[in-house]
């Protein structure tokens, strides 16, 4: 007799329990099915709600790298339509980016496209009129906006702020000893973009070139190029 009040008791207990989570979990957005019933809605797909900042820069790229693009990638909250949904990307007043100098003007009206949950739409980054030898601490905002098709998910994850800057930064490594042994000269940045040409420009090779005992004889042949190169041409 005990056990069965115990076991109607606990039986009760998670039937109220299920009832009130069913109240939180369907209340506007889902029937009791589990079927989707609200509207569906945007926001950028980030790491985690702190992760709206991406950095950039052309620092690193070939001077005739003169534009490159950064993908941004929407993502739908809701569920798929068989016809493409219009959201709305704005520039924020709070950029310092100015449209047709530091970047190629956006088109505010996107579209997820039909039978998808997510969309890219890309940002052309200009690099002529970003300083070589100062970060002008450029920043694009961008935010997202209701339309008639969809609404906004998120305060936290409808902003997504660019930075970007021309600045070839001198690297943490260009002191150490072992690159003093190679022969590599005091830094400026044509020296240090002459050394990444030997690189595809991707100054990760270069670190793993000081890291591996095997690329350190190139590493070396690499540095006395450059080293040649500006006693016969100094700066």
């Amino acid at each position: 007799m005990y056990k069965s009040i115990i076991n109607f008791f606990a039986i009760g207990v998670i039937a109220l329990s299920w009832q009130a989570c069913s109240g939180i979990d369907y209340d506007g957005e889902y029937s009791k099915e589990g079927d989707f019933e609200g509207n569906n809605q945007v926001y950028f797909a980030l790491k985690n709600t702190s992760d709206t900042l991406y950095n950039y820069s052309f620092g690193t790229a070939p001077t005739s790298v003169t534009r490159d693009t950064v993908a941004v990638t929407v993502k739908l909250a809701g569920v798929k339509k068989s016809t493409a949904q219009h959201f709305k990307v704005v520039v924020d007043p709070s950029s310092s980016a100015q449209a047709g100098v530091h970047y190629e003007a956006l088109n505010s009206d996107q579209i997820i496209p039909a039978d998808s949950l997510s969309a890219t739409f890309p940002v052309v980054l200009l690099r002529q009129n970003l300083s070589s030898t100062q970060n002008d601490n450029i920043r694009l905002v961008l935010r997202l906006e209701a339309t008639n098709d969809l609404g906004v998910r998120f305060p936290n994850m409808t902003k997504r702020i660019i930075t970007f800057d021309n600045v070839l930064e001198k690297p943490y490594w260009w002191d150490y000893p072992i690159m003093k042994a190679m022969g590599l000269p005091d830094y400026t940045p044509a020296k240090y973009r002459m050394l990444l040409s030997y690189y595809d420009s991707d100054p990760s090779l270069i670190v793993n070139a000081i890291r591996n005992p095997r690329q350190q004889t190139q590493l070396y042949r690499n540095i006395q190029k450059v080293k040649a190169y500006f006693l016969a041409n100094p700066e």
